[in-house]
């Protein structure tokens, strides 16, 4: 996955880009746990003590940045340029942390009345 990344990776790649990318990297994520068998990680409610398969995430466009940095595509200085950008960007458009559009709309229910 790191090879993926850093392939597709260079200085000009965009905020929508990098999701996209992001949700390829979530795919092949998805598909290596499928085909080794890999199972989501167990985990405990707080309130009633119940154990179930936890949700994978996607990759995020920050863990994205952090594996660049990581491989050395990015300089600590280039990291901490592009973090306070993604910040922004991300904060001025409501984004999730995948680089989607939040769903501003409350939840609707069956029964509600107008």
């Amino acid at each position: 996955m790191i090879a993926v990344l850093t392939a597709a990776w260079s200085p000009s790649t965009t905020w929508e880009e990098l999701a996209d990318l992001c949700t390829r990297l979530t795919e092949l994520r998805k598909d290596l746990r499928q085909s080794r068998g890999i199972q989501a990680p167990l985990t405990k409610c707080s309130r009633c003590g119940s154990v179930s398969r936890g949700d994978i995430t996607g990759v995020s466009i920050r863990s994205a940045l952090f594996a660049l940095r990581k491989a050395g595509v990015l300089s600590d200085a280039e990291f901490k340029r592009l973090d306070l950008d993604w910040k922004k960007h991300r904060a001025a458009r409501g984004l999730d942390a995948l680089g989607k559009k939040h769903d501003a709309s409350p939840p609707t229910t069956a029964n509600a009345t107008p």
